[in-house]
């Protein structure tokens, strides 16, 4: 086995280990948005077991960037974050990517507008139609506390509500 130089930089991470984050011309692509390459699945490190059910509450460690390699948000060395999967609660990339992990799986979702947050963003870090990156590392994932899942219910029905009359105004 071939081993990587160390060579300590100001952040504490190596030169070397920083690049492997970015280098992906090893690891294989997934299409998860039916061949039109909108969202795609790296697999950076396998993980175990079944994929995350439908509803299911994940614990996860994500960091996102924008095309221009701006962070714009980063859970590493925080509390994870927890996210109820499958339901609307997040973008329509997370919810399709993160299904499809096994825990301790850790993969580069590579989002289009289309299944982020579109042709308006999401000011001010996210501008219109950007195209984000996330590394997301799945921890493990249980059942949502009752109170989730009536709080994700109600905001879809909220939303759809807000769609409704928004497009009634629209008329």
């Amino acid at each position: 086995r071939q081993r990587t130089p160390r060579v300590i930089t100001r952040g504490g991470r190596s030169a070397a280990r920083r690049e492997m984050f970015h280098r992906r011309g090893d690891a294989k692509k997934h299409d998860l948005s039916e061949g039109s390459g909108r969202l795609t699945k790296e697999v950076l490190v396998e993980g175990k077991g079944p994929r995350i059910p439908k509803g299911k509450l994940a614990r996860i460690h994500v960091v996102g960037k924008l095309e221009s390699g701006e962070i714009i948000s980063n859970s590493r060395g925080k509390r994870p974050l927890e996210v109820v999967v499958g339901c609307g609660s997040v973008m329509q990339g997370w919810d399709i990517g993160i299904m499809t992990m096994q825990q301790g799986e850790r993969s580069v979702l590579c989002i289009s507008p289309e299944y982020g947050y579109g042709k308006y963003g999401k000011p001010p870090s996210i501008p219109a139609n950007a195209t984000l990156t996330y590394d997301v590392e799945l921890l493990d994932w249980t059942d949502p506390p009752v109170m989730s899942q009536m709080s994700v219910a109600m905001f879809g029905f909220s939303l759809v509500l807000g769609i409704m009359a928004w497009s009634g105004l629209q008329s």
